[in-house]
């Protein structure tokens, strides 16, 4: 993964002394225009296509989505813009192009990325390639929603034989049990506490929103993303003022190529730890905070185990010998 600020070295591609390293290969480089470089661009090209492969077979993708997903292809074989509308288009002579390609790909499960990658011809994949290149690789990416945005009734109609829980608890992480803090210990918390839970808080929606949603099927990665990003988990940090500690996540990415993101980014985030501090209901309002934190406990072992699996495995290898 990306190393931290100061990494000792040249970077591999200009005269430039290195200031990260890719996160894949470990390549050290200075800009993100030296990350580009043509001699490095299959290490970003798997990556990309490794995130579009999980897209299309994670189980949280509709039939909607993958349909779109070849829609965007279609559309960029015949040299559209893939942020285009197509709503009431009149049909022109691309139109038997995209038919072609919904034809080839009517019997193969869209599930299957291998397959659909082998039902496109050359020039859609060199198309789809260069989409990559051009860093429009999100366009390709279903909408994701956050789950402290949905909707929630304030006033639910009551069923017999209905769920007791509020219908708003389903879309949300389950919440870990946890003991009052007065049973952990008879310490007098520290007063930094509160805002050190802001800091958690938008490391965690900084790190969900980077990967989409889809921060438990790459568990080592955002772990690895939440650590970086929050020094508090890092590092044993303590803060004193609200707006420090959430701006402490946006500080911590400058530092690291694969975790930057736009102004524009940083301002949602900050509006996602707003709304987990909000609550779905007045009631009820410490409910998002508790499942934002039971999903990082649950990130963290998730991640404790793989890793400790790959440990065993590795070790249970039988060295080959040498003559």
């Amino acid at each position: 993964m990306a190393s931290a600020p100061g990494t000792s070295g040249k970077c591999r591609y200009c005269p430039n002394p290195s200031k990260y390293t890719c996160p894949r290969c470990n390549t050290p480089y200075c800009s993100s225009s030296c990350y580009k470089n043509p001699d490095h661009v299959q290490c970003s090209e798997n990556f990309y296509r490794e995130q579009v492969e999980e897209e299309m077979q994670g189980s949280t993708v509709s039939e909607e989505s993958r349909m779109k997903m070849l829609e965007i292809l279609q559309r960029v074989k015949s040299g559209e813009s893939v942020m285009e509308a197509e709503e009431e288009e009149p049909l022109d002579s691309d139109d038997e192009a995209d038919e072609d390609l919904s034809v080839r790909m009517a019997g193969v499960d869209l599930n299957d990325s291998d397959a659909v990658w082998r039902n496109m011809t050359d020039e859609e994949r060199r198309d789809f390639q260069e989409l990559v290149k051009r860093e429009n690789f999100e366009e390709l990416l279903p909408a994701w929603s956050a789950w402290w945005e949905q909707e929630v009734q304030l006033v639910q109609e009551v069923k017999q034989d209905s769920p007791t829980s509020p219908s708003y608890m389903a879309n949300c992480p389950k919440l870990v049990t946890v003991p009052p803090f007065s049973e952990l210990t008879k310490v007098t918390p520290s007063p930094c506490l509160p805002y050190n839970i802001l800091n958690v808080l938008a490391a965690y929606a900084w790190t969900v929103r980077l990967f989409n949603g889809d921060h438990q099927e790459s568990s080592q990665d955002a772990t690895e993303a939440i650590l970086t990003l929050s020094p508090v988990l890092a590092s044993n940090a303590n803060y004193q003022e609200a707006a420090v500690a959430v701006e402490s996540p946006k500080m911590e990415a400058q530092n690291h190529l694969w975790l930057q993101e736009s102004e524009e980014f940083a301002s949602t985030v900050r509006r996602d730890v707003w709304k987990i501090l909000q609550g779905p209901t007045p009631s009820n309002k410490t409910f998002y905070i508790q499942a934002a934190l039971s999903e990082i406990h649950v990130l963290l072992n998730t991640c404790k185990t793989s890793l400790a699996k790959k440990k065993k495995s590795a070790d249970g290898q039988i060295p080959v010998a040498t003559s």
